[in-house]
């Protein structure tokens, strides 16, 4: 049996991949920007109800390189790069409102509204 793909991350959540690629285009990574069109919205992290770390790509994907994106003097979001710092493996919202929970994500944390 095939199996489905999880969502492109721009179906569920359009507002944070366009600040996303706009931060990152402004900050010179124009390659970084482009990858975000690909990411899947794997999810959210399990390990406590108020984890808001965001996965784009199984975690066998992950780097233990961080980028962030910030506004003002904090991070607004913590970007993890995937094994080839190409594209990234997942996120970590810190301070960006997501809006309404959008049908495609039913499990979203509490802690993000």
């Amino acid at each position: 049996m095939p199996t489905t793909e999880p969502p492109l991350l721009a179906d569920v959540y359009p507002a944070l991949v366009s600040f996303l690629d706009a931060a990152l285009t402004e900050e010179g990574e124009p390659a970084l920007a482009r990858a975000l069109a690909r990411l899947r919205f794997h999810g959210w992290c399990t390990c406590g109800h108020a984890c808001t770390y965001l996965i784009t790509a199984p975690a066998p994907r992950a780097s233990g390189a961080w980028i962030h994106v910030d506004d003002e003097e904090a991070p607004r979001v913590w970007l993890q790069l995937d094994q080839d710092r190409s594209s990234f493996a997942g996120m970590e919202i810190c301070a960006f409102d997501l809006g309404p929970a959008p049908a495609l994500d039913p499990h979203r944390p509490a802690a993000l509204g």
